[in-house]
């Protein structure tokens, strides 16, 4: 009797000791699962979107740029984007949330015709780093009725009053284009957006020859009865064959927003950068929205250490803006002198509105950074 409640009582401890065993590895499991971070390897990787290489804009019209970084990890110190190796946009410590791909998207207006490189670089805190480059070209309204122009099969974006300029249609373009079928009434505008302006409805089942998608893939540029062009919301449409051949386009720019929006276009200075010597900063002010800006908004130039983003300088100088009609600009200039962070890399920060005296439809594009340089020693000792 007494070796049977032993053998009982020794079958329950080892059904005890599995369940335990069972537990703790379900545990183990679990840690090893999901609670180790992601492994972020090598440097990051660049994707550009939009624009596409050698795609041609009107002078005028805003470059969308859109791309993404992949294996990005969250020792990334910096995300830039450049023009002609210029400093168009900036953003440190960009990867707060530790994500493995980091979407970005920045303006460009353009005002000069050229060709431009727009460059996305990706640097991680170890000094490794990867870049990506696109060409496009910039050309002037003129140039569209000249004789050299007249045979070109380049497609111009961002033609004025228009969604799009072509300038002798080649035929390669229509074969990639696809038909497709509306899956429902649906509202179609003039750029791929539903700030765009209207343009009518189209009903369900109506056919349209689909001609581009935009970048993010959600719009579809469309054709239809006899030739009006639109965008209509890509999951209202259901094309009938492949799409993965159609051209990337990022549409025209945005109509301006009723009432007053001043961004800082362009921003340089007057090289060498010596310390304890007076440079000048040239800052182009544009009033992009609708109205006339009534009041004169406070622009400032600060330096700014490129290491760490931290400002150089309580005392920034200030300059007035004139008032600006709605599509005007203005070059506003202050004198500079630098005297702190000999032989370390900096940038000049231009602010218009600072301090938000003047009330405007977008905030958020105020500022616009120079490139990047190296303060000279000189007479600084």
């Amino acid at each position: 009797m007494q070796s049977g409640v032993a053998s009982e009582r020794i079958n329950a401890y080892r059904l005890a000791l599995i369940l335990v065993l069972l537990i703790c590895a379900g545990c183990n499991l679990g840690i090893s699962g999901n609670g180790a971070p992601p492994s972020f390897e090598g440097p990051p990787v660049i994707k550009i979107a939009a624009p596409e290489p050698k795609q041609t804009f009107l002078a005028g019209a805003t470059v969308i740029v859109q791309a993404r970084v992949e294996n990005a990890g969250p020792d990334l110190a910096r995300i830039s984007v450049l023009l002609d190796d210029a400093l168009l946009g900036e953003k440190l410590n960009p990867n707060e949330t530790n994500a493995a791909v980091l979407p970005l998207t920045i303006d460009w207006p353009t005002s000069n015709a050229g060709e431009f490189q727009i460059s996305v670089l990706a640097e991680r805190s170890d000094g490794s780093f990867a870049r990506e480059d696109v060409s496009i070209l910039v050309i002037a309204e003129d140039s569209l009725a000249s004789p050299e122009s007249a045979d070109t099969t380049e497609t111009v974006l961002g033609a004025p009053d228009q969604l799009e300029a072509t300038v002798s249609a080649p035929d390669a373009a229509a074969e990639n284009r696809v038909t497709g079928t509306m899956t429902q009434p649906a509202r179609i505008r003039t750029g791929p957006g539903a700030m765009y302006d209207l343009v009518g409805n189209l009903d369900e089942n109506h056919e349209v020859l689909i001609i581009a998608i935009n970048p993010s893939r959600e719009w579809y540029r469309i054709s239809y009865a006899d030739q009006i062009e639109a965008w209509v919301y890509a999951e209202f449409l259901r094309p009938v064959a492949d799409i993965s051949g159609l051209p990337v386009e990022t549409g025209p720019p945005l109509p301006a927003a009723k009432g007053v929006n001043l961004v800082v276009a362009e921003v340089q200075i007057e090289p060498p950068l010596v310390c304890n010597q007076e440079s000048t900063v040239r800052a182009r002010i544009r009033n992009v929205g609708a109205d006339e800006s009534q009041n004169v908004a406070w622009v400032i130039a600060e330096a700014v250490l490129m290491s760490d983003g931290s400002s150089l300088g309580d005392d920034p100088p200030l300059a007035y803006l004139k008032t600006l009609e709605a599509a005007e600009e203005d070059t506003v200039e202050f004198p500079i002198t630098l005297t702190t962070r000999v032989n370390e890399e900096q940038f000049i920060r231009v602010v218009v509105d600072s301090g938000n005296h003047l009330p405007e439809t977008d905030e958020t594009d105020n500022s616009r950074n120079s490139a990047s340089f190296i303060l000279q020693k000189g007479d600084c000792g």
